[in-house]
């Protein structure tokens, strides 16, 4: 077995030893010229996320036997990492219009987004149940600094507090969920778990495995926000800043069902009917509550929190069916969902005017104010409630119908109805924008970084409906 690193395998990493580069400089600069870290860290972020999407498209697989007991090249790691990637881009360039309208330090800000990338990123290519722990731990920590950034906001301390209390739970149930893994089977590699599981033949130690992976499974989907441990979700949205409550919604969103999807529709592949069974019994909850919740919400951030609730529940469905066929419709869905969700924020984040977030009437006459960011808003609103002809439709036939083929027809119902009950409260803020404004209403400046994102995620949007073979990648 070779026992060095060769020119390939540097390549391989070469988009994470990028984004470790650039965090690097990002803190250097901090720490020794905060005015130069002001002026520059939009610039070096941008750029490092854009060459590191650059390596990832061009990068070799690794195949060296130091490398690939513990993480993942193949195609499934490029497209989350890809996936990821540009979710980044999109975060940073709502950070640049954020930091334009509040003052605060952008080197260490930089720094712990581009951690949250890296941790997203390594998600995707972890191989051990023990490299997963620490991607995720790596994550959530920039996550929790990142809720509570505007220290002088009310509520943000609170939220992040609030994140980091559950959080840390959630992370010991995990953990000793790997525990009882490792207990029952000596190992917690994902390439021979389904193997060891069928191996197993005293019922004490298939009972220790069944407990650790429902643990397992609680970490997991306490990062997803699925009903009953949605809980945290609303409060730390609220209280974050607009681009880090946009990060949660995409990056938090994606990392938590690309390591599902990395578990449990590869390496542990229909392992136990009960298992996706107890998978799609979370769907009824969480699809009802959040749908109900989300109909009585005023405050934008708060909104999107219990509209992401509800898309993971959507997302919820593919895992309980498990096969191949909704394993593609689900990564369709993520990439759908990430876009409209990205061109949404950015209208957000034009709106943003102060710590109190954006609020349903700040959405009045805003056809009249300002059309193109109007027209964006409500392309992306539509295609989060999967109207037709948009994308978001063609997301969701895909879910049904892999639902359907399984037999899991009850799942196909309850996503029809609350499919139709959540188009009354998308609907209601494009009401809004076409109602006219209080005289004397004044329109925040806009940035061009906003509109940029805007208009790229519109334009993805229009040209993958009208297209959607384009993502075939994703299958």
């Amino acid at each position: 077995m070779t026992s060095i690193l060769n020119v390939t395998d540097y390549f391989a990493l070469s988009h994470l030893l990028i984004l470790l580069l650039g965090g690097l400089i990002l803190l250097l600069l901090e720490s020794f010229s905060p005015s130069r870290a002001k002026k520059r860290s939009f610039s070096i972020t941008l750029s490092t996320l854009a060459l590191s999407l650059i390596a990832t498209l061009v990068q070799p697989v690794s195949t060296n036997p130091l490398l690939t007991p513990w993480l993942h090249f193949d195609s499934i790691s490029r497209f989350f990492t890809t996936l990821f990637l540009m979710s980044g881009i999109g975060i940073t360039l709502l950070s640049y219009s954020f930091f334009k309208r509040f003052n605060a330090s952008q080197g260490e800000y930089y720094f712990l987004l581009l951690s949250s990338v890296i941790g997203m990123i390594l998600i995707g290519h972890s191989a051990v149940f023990l490299t997963r722990f620490l991607v995720l731990e790596a994550l959530s920590i920039s996550i929790y600094i990142l809720s509570g950034y505007m220290k002088k906001w009310e509520g943000s301390s609170e939220s992040a507090i609030k994140y980091f209390l559950m959080g840390s739970i959630a992370t010991g149930f995990f953990l000793y969920g790997i525990a009882l893994v490792y207990g029952a089977i000596g190992h917690t590699s994902f390439a021979s778990l389904l193997a060891s599981y069928h191996a197993i033949f005293l019922e004490p130690e298939k009972a220790l495995f069944l407990g650790g992976i429902a643990l397992v499974t609680f970490g997991l989907i306490f990062k997803a926000a699925i009903v009953p441990f949605h809980f945290w979700a609303p409060d730390v949205y609220a209280g974050s800043s607009t681009p880090v409550t946009a990060l949660m919604a995409v990056g938090i969103k994606a990392g938590a069902f690309a390591a599902l999807t990395r578990v449990f529709m590869e390496a542990l592949y229909l392992f136990d009917p009960l298992w996706n069974s107890a998978i799609a019994a979370l769907v009824y909850p969480t699809l009802i509550y959040s749908n109900i919740l989300a109909i009585r919400q005023k405050h934008l951030r708060r909104f999107f929190a219990y509209s992401g609730i509800s898309h993971a529940g959507f997302l919820l469905i593919p895992i309980a069916v498990g096969n191949e066929e909704a394993h593609h419709a689900l990564s369709f869905y993520l990439v759908v969902y990430v876009i409209a969700t990205l061109g949404a924020f950015a209208v957000l984040a034009s709106l943003d005017k102060d710590s109190r977030g954006v609020m349903i009437e700040d959405l009045k006459g805003l056809f009249q104010r300002a059309p193109l960011l109007a027209c964006v808003f409500s392309l992306c609103l539509l295609t989060l409630a999967g109207f037709p002809p948009t994308v978001g439709f063609f997301a969701k036939f895909m879910i049904f119908k892999s639902a359907f083929q399984a037999g899991y027809y009850d799942l196909v119902v309850l996503g029809l109805i609350t499919t139709i009950f959540s188009t009354f409260y998308y609907f209601r803020f494009i009401s809004a924008m076409l109602t006219p404004a209080a005289e004397g209403g004044v329109f925040e400046k806009s940035y061009p970084s906003e509109k940029i994102l805007g208009v790229l995620c519109s334009a993805a949007i229009l040209w993958c409906s009208c297209f959607p073979s384009t993502l075939s990648f994703v299958y």
